[in-house]
């Protein structure tokens, strides 16, 4: 978790769950959670778990939410669904690292209180529950639930496994067929970001993203073989874009000469005997492979989590209600 980040919360005695990248606790009264995104130290998620007590009219919750995100400056949005706030934070600009986390508190403090003026109760996020509640985290997700809605949760999440446990491996040959072929979509975007000059990780990351998403079109399921054939060959597939942006570039040079393309593409490994020419393509690719990691792991790490069958479900703790009846 960024640093700040959680020096805020250890001073306002919130529990961290380092593994988690998560934060939470009661504060000024309202029971809170904070997620750190695990790509950007300056990315957070603040969810809080109310519903309308016994007041009338029943506060317009979304209004005040429009407000806060127009008053403060790194809120991004900030939705009310389900039972549940949820606020988007991102420190964007030159000066973020000085007023990030005073302008998280300044937004803490202000939903809090609307909280409480407004006799908004501590709730299941399912039903009207305010008593025996508990924050559970399922694959990365806070969630408040009573016992009886998550007992609904496991069971579906249960049926979910057993379901995929039941969809078997899938066709391999097809789901081959289906990541070669979506690997050449992020060929493309290599070869045609290449030529303006450039290395990026997102034709790496599309050649992944697109290689699994073939292996599941037509090999039915997406498991974590499928995976792991997806990212084979995209890690050989950037090698061929690589060459291929070679040729194209020898062609151009000597195209004037009578030379068709075909032929370009023949002499690249001619062309890489060259000292010069071979290094700067084993830059160009270990570059490329580095900015494909760096870019898909996020991906790469969610369709693992999926395609195993498994998900995490860890109870971090029970959470004491502001209120015993709702309306």
């Amino acid at each position: 978790m960024y640093k700040k980040v959680k020096n805020y919360a250890l001073q306002n005695n919130l529990t961290i769950d380092e593994k988690g990248g998560l934060a939470y606790g009661q504060f000024n009264g309202i029971f809170l959670a904070i997620h750190q995104d695990p790509a950007t130290p300056a990315k957070h998620t603040v969810q809080i778990w109310v519903k309308p007590g016994r007041t009338e009219p029943a506060p317009a919750i979304p209004a005040f939410l429009t407000q806060c995100t127009s008053k403060h400056q790194y809120l991004q949005s900030a939705t009310y669904a389900g039972g549940r706030v949820t606020a988007e934070f991102q420190g964007l600009g030159f000066k973020w690292g000085k007023n990030y986390v005073p302008c998280l508190d300044a937004f803490l403090r202000e939903i809090t209180a609307y909280c409480n003026d407004n006799g908004l109760v501590i709730s299941c996020e399912s039903c009207d529950a305010c008593e025996d509640l508990s924050l559970y985290l399922i694959d990365g997700v806070s969630h408040l639930f009573c016992p009886a809605c998550y007992t609904g949760v496991s069971d579906n999440i249960r049926k979910d496994i057993n379901e995929k446990k039941r969809g078997g491996s899938g066709n391999l040959a097809g789901g081959l067929v289906g990541a070669f072929l979506g690997s050449l979509l992020g060929v493309a975007l290599w070869v045609l970001i290449y030529q303006l000059g450039y290395i990026s990780a997102i034709g790496g990351a599309v050649m992944i993203v697109c290689a699994m998403k073939g292996y599941e079109m037509l090999g039915g399921r997406l498991n974590t073989t499928g995976i792991v054939i997806s990212c084979v060959l995209s890690v050989l597939m950037l090698i061929f874009a690589e060459q291929l942006s070679l040729g194209i570039e020898i062609y151009k040079s000597y195209k004037d000469y009578g030379v068709t393309f075909f032929e370009a593409f023949q002499s690249v490994p001619a062309f890489l005997d060259e000292p010069e020419i071979r290094t700067a393509v084993i830059s160009d690719v270990v570059i490329g492979y580095v900015l494909m990691a760096v870019g898909a792991w996020g991906t790469v790490r969610q369709a693992l989590k999926a395609g195993s069958g498994k998900q995490d479900v860890k109870k971090l703790t029970p959470v004491a209600g502001n209120s015993t009846t709702l309306r």
